[in-house]
């Protein structure tokens, strides 16, 4: 914890009138007067006096758009870990126009910048993925020099003068600018982290809302007698993003093979959803938003065995109950606006619908939405997933498909899977099949998330969609106000996609036949709106594929509620 004093150096404040640097520093800050940093500087008047003249020259002499340079140095705070930096120049990003949306990409240095967003626009993300490669590595590939200085001209373009002064030449200039503001701001943040300014060298850079981690002790199943104690049996990893304490709350079930990050692209448009598909009033609607790993993946842990007969230690029900137990335990007001997943985690959202909307007084979410998934296992599909774990386990596995080598399946056979995994979600028409650039970078992430899952949470989450069944009778009587059945057009050739059309099809019918029969009947059904959306040149994954247009059907559906 910071004690607001640097651990290495005492920092010097001059009184006022005694030091004329310190006094030229004054005048430059303002109120804020002399701060923690100038007096770590003030150790050498001399360079506190270039430092003061240069950093002064670079903030208020440029022409540089101040949300271009604002993002330029938090992006370099966020990669050096410089949470003073960070902190100093939130405050000033903001009043330059950059949203909590735009924000929290800045600040998620793990996850692939994206280009296909409405998040950060062209612009910002040249700035930014020049400030990637000058900050990570100094050499700057040519390729985003040229970006970066196109980006330039196309805004010189839009706001130009008549000062004579030629299109290229001022492009030139602020191409020197925004170096110069990706060099001179490394250079804080170094001096900062190894002056220990302020005593925050070794704090997390701030997150540009109130963002939690959780490990949150489940109960694998529920106790029979509701006075017993409950068994905690395994944790889930969550984290909580709040940008209102009056915002609805979205729940996000990640798919088999991944963790909650896999959701990294949608997360940002939804903190900054625009008035555009926000309430009637026009005002800005915002979400808060509950992703979690589901159990053994990610941080997230397995039951032991003993708890279970059958040795189940996952199945598509059980994970629909840990929805619930996170719901409960975060103290997070129901009903949610939604609960979303995709692949296992879309299965899981039809079983918390059967599970948890029936009661029309006390739904737990007012909506879901399932993608790229079914109500049950798929024929021929057991084997399938047989085959895929056999391909883990290799060859040095017992009858009972136990795991022998251990350091095989995590070394040899998780990267097999993913070899064969990533190209079969992302076929040929998806971004991710493209073997250089933004695509690639994005499948080696992904590819990265499914080598690093927990063998036997593989396993026995392959095990729960080799063979389940949601009752139609239970998810047709669900009382959730509206479902959203989505596809990749791309996924399984289409027939992911057919699949869930014929599920919106015969959940529209049961709901049409029910209000066409006896009252009795009709109060038994549920009465949701039912839709299915297929996301073009998507495969699997469309949250990672297509970003955008999954962002876009998904703010729609849920500001028709």
């Amino acid at each position: 914890m910071s004690t607001g004093k640097s651990r290495i150096v005492p920092g010097r404040y001059p009184e006022p009138g005694t030091d004329p640097v310190a006094d030229a520093i004054r005048k430059r800050r303002g109120d804020r007067g002399i701060t923690p940093l100038d007096a770590n500087l003030l150790h050498i008047p001399g360079i506190a006096s270039g430092y003061n003249s240069m950093l002064g020259a670079i903030r208020t002499q440029g022409k540089l758009p101040g949300d271009i340079r604002e993002a330029m140095i938090l992006r370099i705070a966020a990669l050096n870990h410089a949470a003073f930096e960070w902190i100093q120049h939130e405050p000033i990003g903001r009043k330059e126009g950059l949203t909590t949306g735009q924000l929290y990409v800045i600040r998620d240095t793990e996850t692939p910048l994206p280009t296909q967003t409405n998040v950060l626009d062209a612009f910002q993300t040249a700035a930014v993925a020049f400030t990637d490669h000058n900050t990570r590595g100094a050499k700057v590939p040519w390729e985003v020099v040229q970006e970066l200085k196109s980006r330039i001209k196309d805004w010189v373009l839009g706001n130009s003068s008549s000062d004579g002064t030629a299109v290229d030449d001022k492009v030139d200039d602020l191409y020197v600018e925004a170096a110069m503001v990706v060099a001179s701001y490394n250079m804080v943040s170094r001096f900062l982290l190894s002056t220990d300014v302020a005593g925050l060298s070794e704090t997390e850079v701030p997150w540009p809302l109130e963002r939690k981690e959780h490990f949150i002790s489940i109960p694998s199943f529920a106790s029979e007698d509701p006075l017993a104690p409950p068994s905690h049996t395994h944790t889930i990893h969550a984290v909580t993003l709040i940008t209102s304490p009056k915002a609805p709350w979205l729940v996000f079930c990640n798919s088999l093979l991944t963790n909650h990050t896999m959701w990294d692209y949608v997360v940002p448009n939804l903190l900054d959803l625009s008035s555009s598909h926000g309430p009637a009033d026009g005002e800005n609607l915002t979400y808060n938003i509950l992703v979690h790993s589901q159990r053994g993946h990610g941080r997230s842990s397995l039951p032991p065995a003993s708890t279970t007969e059958d040795k189940r230690l996952t199945t598509i029900p059980s994970l629909a109950h840990d929805v619930a137990h996170l719901l409960k335990a975060l103290s997070i007001p129901t009903p949610v606006r939604s609960v979303i997943g995709v692949s296992q985690g879309g299965a899981a959202a039809l079983a918390f619908a059967a599970l948890y909307g029936k009661d029309p007084d006390n739904p737990l979410t007012h909506t879901i939405v399932a993608c790229d998934t079914s109500s049950r296992t798929p024929t021929g599909n057991k084997e399938a997933w047989e085959e895929r774990i056999r391909l883990v386990l290799g060859p040095n596995h017992d009858a009972n498909g136990e795991t022998i080598d251990s350091e095989y399946a995590r070394r040899i056979g998780m990267i097999s899977l993913a070899n064969a995994t990533v190209p079969r979600w992302f076929p040929p028409g998806s971004l991710l099949s493209s073997t250089s650039g933004e695509g690639a970078a994005r499948a080696h992430w992904v590819k990265s998330m499914v080598e690093n899952t927990d063998v036997e949470g593989f396993i026995h989450g392959a095990r729960a969609l080799s063979d389940y069944y949601i009752s139609s009778n239970d998810l047709f009587k669900t009382r959730v106000k509206s479902v959203l059945l989505l596809a990749g057009k791309l996924d399984g050739n289409g027939k992911v996609g057919k699949g869930l059309k014929e599920l919106a099809t015969k959940w529209k019918t049961a709901i049409s036949e029910a209000k066409k029969s006896d009252d009795t009947q009709a109060g038994l059904m549920g009465n949701s709106n039912v839709q299915f959306v297929e996301i073009e040149a998507s495969g699997h994954l469309p949250m990672i594929d297509s970003p955008l247009r999954f962002y876009e059907t998904l703010a729609r559906f849920l500001t028709e509620i």
